[in-house]
């Protein structure tokens, strides 16, 4: 038993990072039947009429699909029950349904278990012998087990299978960079870590050697793309990435445990592989999705390791197209896009990655549209024509020549929009009768500040200061600190820095000091707890602050995760410490605002009772709304429970609001929120006059702004606090937004 249970693991795994769709379902019942040693095993799925379709069968003949009416047969039952039928002669239970044309009647056992996906029947596993007994009821729940495994698998499969030849086939992913492209494929041919397979080495300094001038190899390389793309785009935020996976590259931490899996007799592939792939998995597994993303960068940089380990690949440098095409690959980054003449690559889709990630940074920075994380399950033809709708995160196979029109136009008409919010740069973020709205960027990287400045935003509203701690060997000193934060401050002279103070723990790990045994992280030592506890980090880091603002900058530190107003007067301390300190050194520094987060529900309930220790306080959405709503929004299994337009959500935005108001503290709003049309009405109907959110965004939420009446919105606010669902807020507000003439 002990036994089956792994190989249904290994099933699993291997089930889900199978490409092709034919070879996948053909996968699940020739392995199911040899772990149970049973005759026959079939899989069924509901079809567009909810007719229980035979979908791939070991053990019966089925020449042509086969349909059962809804509801029909066993395995009708079983799937419109959402329970299972176990039985030792399938002929005598009701609602049995023999086709002959299948060879069905030479078995007599039937086990049948439904795959229930999110509440929803989505198809059914049989298994039948020619034995007349009941399968044991081990061996039941194991079936059980693997159906729950498979149901969040196998509903794809048959869109997928119909997505070859279906005309205006649709694929879902996520928006890197807006925009529409109506183009040629063309696939990048390339080697990826998940293709190394286990090895040893026969001689560890040898291949610690090998280690050390890849490496090598790996920086020249880097630098060079670095300085083609620097010559044609004298863009600053494209070499900030190509520094990025330099500064990944050389991690001392990362070198260490590359080199002792080397030491352990593993080869450098297999050592670089396992490596990466728990760096990846560290990051992935954070709640903050701008660190998360950077697991797509770890493993970008391990496929170009791995591509220059291999030598040069013909196909992918030779015999470039000369006329426009999507680029295509599991992940894309400046190294991809540097091989091509400027404006061959008219689009850009990953099958994976995420909007954060380094090739989404890279596709707002060339303006080019781009679709992320489409996953590995789709199947694309080198050369043939696709439609790429970043704007609603998709891309559309075998589109028709009507669609291909419509998009061309679509992205002439967007064209001319981007060039119209290009003209709104320098214009102010003022409502109708005058209100005006501060619009300021989101940030966390260096090469984030070039697109902030050319959007036009007023200061940054959020700085994230955990990546140079996430990707140093050790605590970072402050000039290294120094040096980071100095240049957010150079990008935006005489403009509002509000630099979030190390907000790390729950999700957010050091590789070099992990936080460990915690039984909920999410709500243990993390942000200020963590802080506090380490002062001598935390002062350190306020000191770096204060030097690279100096007295010209306009810095302000925002707390994270603050839940006591003790918390708020043992970090001024600290930064009086800091002042003292720096006065007796002989620095002049101009000492800074102090803001919180209002990330902790409980937070705001407390603002009036904070106010006088503070000078600012700052809504940061995507926490409060995870925290109210009790929903991992990373989690696919309940991110359908997420929704920023919640009533919950919008009832304590507002209680914010009010209560910093009534307590005479500035307030403004940081994440997604921010970045959401609807929104947007709501948060100007609340007397919100400063709002944070990625660059991206900004021209459009200026735009929009623009075209709204602050007293027109307070009134849609007023009917929203009455509505009860998610659904009627959403209809309230796009029935004003109708009248303003958005779209």
């Amino acid at each position: 038993m002990e036994n089956v249970v792994f190989q249904i693991s290994k099933l699993i795994n291997r089930v889900s990072n199978e490409v092709d769709p034919e070879k996948q379902i053909k996968l699940i019942v020739d392995s199911i039947s040899d772990l149970f040693s049973i005759d026959v095993c079939s899989l069924y799925l509901l079809n567009e009429k909810r007719e229980p379709t035979l979908f791939a069968t070991h053990g019966l003949k089925a020449d042509h699909p086969i349909s059962l009416g809804e509801g029909k047969g066993l395995i009708g039952r079983v799937i419109t029950s959402k329970h299972l039928i176990n039985v030792a002669n399938a002929s005598t239970e009701k609602g049995y349904e023999f086709i002959p044309s299948t060879g069905e009647q030479a078995f007599k056992s039937y086990c049948g278990v439904p795959l229930v996906r999110q509440g929803e029947s989505v198809g059914g596993l049989v298994v039948q012998n020619r034995r007349a007994e009941k399968l044991s009821e081990d061996y039941e729940a194991l079936l059980v087990t693997l159906a729950a495994h498979l149901a969040a698998i196998v509903p794809n499969v048959m869109r997928l299978k119909k997505g070859r030849k279906q005309l205006n086939f649709r694929i879902e992913g996520v928006k890197g960079a807006p925009g529409i492209a109506v183009a040629p494929v063309y696939t990048l041919s390339s080697a990826s870590l998940d293709q190394i397979q286990v090895g040893q080495c026969d001689n560890v300094e040898a291949e610690l050697a090998r280690w050390k001038s890849l490496k090598e190899e790996v920086v020249l390389s880097l630098n060079e793309e670095k300085a083609l793309l620097g010559q044609s785009l004298g863009d600053g935020s494209i070499s900030g990435i190509f520094d990025a996976y330099q500064m990944l590259l050389l991690d001392p931490a990362l070198n260490v445990l590359i080199e002792s899996e080397v030491t352990s007799g593993a080869n450098i592939l297999t050592a670089l592989k396992r490596a990466l792939y728990s760096y990846a998995d560290s990051f992935r597994a954070m709640e903050d999705s701008y660190l998360a993303a950077r697991a797509d960068d770890l493993l970008h940089l391990g496929n170009k390791i791995l591509n220059i380990y291999n030598g040069p690949v013909d196909s992918h440098v030779k015999d470039l197209p000369k006329t426009p095409i999507i680029l295509l690959g599991s992940d894309i980054g400046v190294t991809d896009v540097a091989i091509f003449p400027t404006g061959i690559v008219a689009g850009i889709v990953c099958m994976n990655g995420s909007y954060l990630s380094h090739t989404a940074v890279l596709a707002n920075a060339l303006g080019i549209p781009a679709v992320l994380g489409i996953g590995r399950n789709n199947h694309f033809v080198q050369g043939k024509r696709i439609v790429l709708d970043a704007d609603n995160a998709c891309v559309i196979q075998n589109p028709s020549k009507a669609i291909c029109n419509e998009y061309r136009r679509a992205g002439k008409k967007n064209s001319k929009e981007v060039e119209q919010l290009k003209q709104l740069k320098d214009l102010p973020a003022q409502t109708v009768d005058g209100v005006k709205i501060k619009l300021m960027a989101n940030s966390g990287l260096v090469n984030d500040i070039k697109p902030s400045v050319t959007s036009g935003a007023e200061g940054i509203g959020l700085y994230r200061t955990e990546i140079p701690f996430m990707t140093c060997q050790a605590f970072p000193t402050e000039d290294e600190q120094i040096q980071i934060y100095s240049q957010i401050f150079a990008a935006f002279p005489s403009k509002p820095i509000n630099m979030r103070v190390l907000d790390i723990g729950g999700d957010k790990q050091l590789p070099y000091f992990p936080i460990q045994d915690e039984m909920n992280p999410a709500l243990g030592w993390r942000g200020i707890r963590f802080g506090l506890d380490n002062a001598h980090l935390l002062l350190t880091q306020i000191r770096s602050m204060l030097l690279s603002a100096g007295t010209d900058g306009q810095l302000n530190i925002l707390i994270p995760m603050v839940s006591a107003k003790e918390q708020i007067q043992s970090f001024k301390k600290l930064v009086c410490n800091a002042l003292e300190q720096l006065e007796e050194e002989g620095f002049s520094v101009n000492p800074p605002k102090v803001g919180c987060m209002i990330e902790v529900p409980a937070a705001i309930s407390q603002i009036p009772f904070w106010a006088e220790e503070l000078d600012f306080v700052s809504i940061g959405s995507n926490d409060l709304s995870q925290y109210l709503l009790s929903v991992d929004r990373n989690n696919a299994r309940v991110a359908n429970l997420y929704d920023p337009l919640h009533p919950a959500v919008v009832h304590e935005v507002n209680r914010a609001v009010t209560n910093a108001k009534a307590a005479g503290l500035p307030i403004s709003l940081c994440g997604e929120l921010a970045s959401e049309p609807f929104a947007v009405v709501l948060l100007l109907g609340m007397g919100l006059s400063s709002l944070s959110l990625g660059a991206a965004y900004l021209p459009k939420i200026k735009k929009l702004i623009r075209m709204i009446d602050s007293k027109d919105a307070q009134g849609v606010l007023q009917q929203a606090l009455t509505l009860h669902t998610t659904k009627e807020i959403r209809d309230c507000v796009n029935g004003y937004m109708e009248t303003i003439g958005w779209s």
